[in-house]
């Protein structure tokens, strides 16, 4: 992909780097596009992995790893990527299904003590999930001027104004 581009880059291409037959890889994969949004996932999930524990849940500091871990993954990655190449969507809807489904995890356990929620928590973990994105996106594409931390505290101040959850969890 460094090579070629997306774009340019054809399965005889992948199966050939890596030493499998295409009926091999057509087994796993319909198409190389398949083939990046799982690349693209194990990655994002290996990476909260790492930075998160498993029994994390919504609560101001596991709620502070995570923007700041999808901050630097984003940037990390959109600075790769030609914006008119198809691996954005790709990279989006992957991180977004992923941080979605983690959210609503943390939601669903946190609704559990909470009686008085009117709003879904899908659609608490849809919004949030795409608040964090969107912020990490145009953070990685317009603001060099504001820090790493920066950004995460303003990310942070906007969930916790805006749903009161960070509050609510304190209680």
């Amino acid at each position: 992909m460094r090579e070629k581009g997306f774009t340019a880059m054809t399965i005889q291409d992948i199966t050939d780097r890596a030493d499998v037959h295409r009926g091999t890889f057509y087994a796993h994969f319909p198409d190389k596009f398949a083939l990046l949004e799982q690349s693209i996932r194990d990655k994002f999930r290996h990476l909260l992995g790492r930075e998160i524990p498993p029994d994390a849940g919504w609560n101001p500091g596991h709620l502070r790893v995570l923007v700041r871990t999808v901050l630097e993954h984003v940037r990390s990655l959109y600075g790769r990527c030609s914006p008119i190449d198809t691996v954005n969507p790709l990279f989006e809807r992957a991180i977004l299904d992923e941080l979605g489904e983690l959210l609503q995890h943390w939601l669903e356990r946190l609704r559990a003590d909470r009686a008085d929620w009117t709003i879904p928590v899908d659609t608490m973990a849809l919004m949030t999930s795409w608040s964090i994105f969107g912020a990490a996106v145009q953070w990685s594409k317009t603001y060099d001027d504001i820090s790493v931390d920066e950004m995460t505290d303003r990310i942070i101040a906007v969930l916790a104004e805006g749903s009161g959850l960070t509050k609510k969890c304190n209680r």
